[in-house]
């Protein structure tokens, strides 16, 4: 739910959620996965949010030729927003903070 909420927060705000700006984000707002080491077990959860289609990933070609994953909200991940807003409130008051 923590990552749903960053994927949702930063869709409000127009920017977009890669793996490691998710995986910062939860070690800022949430003190999790504090080790670099950590953001391998982000990205098994984005997976398995893909497969539980509660998030999207669509690949972007950058300058340079670089890929680079997006996630974004599938309207089945929108619909539980009851269940990640609390997440969200506390990534909202976090990042006014900054």
């Amino acid at each position: 739910m923590k990552i749903m909420a960053v994927v949702c927060y930063n869709g409000e705000c127009g920017t977009g959620s890669y793996g490691y700006d998710i995986w910062r984000a939860l070690k800022t707002y949430f003190h999790l996965y504090l080790r670099d080491s950590d953001i391998r077990n982000v990205y098994h959860h984005l997976k398995d949010l893909c497969a539980l289609d509660m998030i999207a990933r669509e690949e972007v070609m950058e300058m340079g030729n670089t890929k680079r994953c997006f996630y974004n909200l599938t309207e089945k991940g929108r619909s539980l927003k009851h269940r990640y807003e609390p997440y969200l409130e506390i990534v909202r008051q976090d990042a006014a903070l900054e």
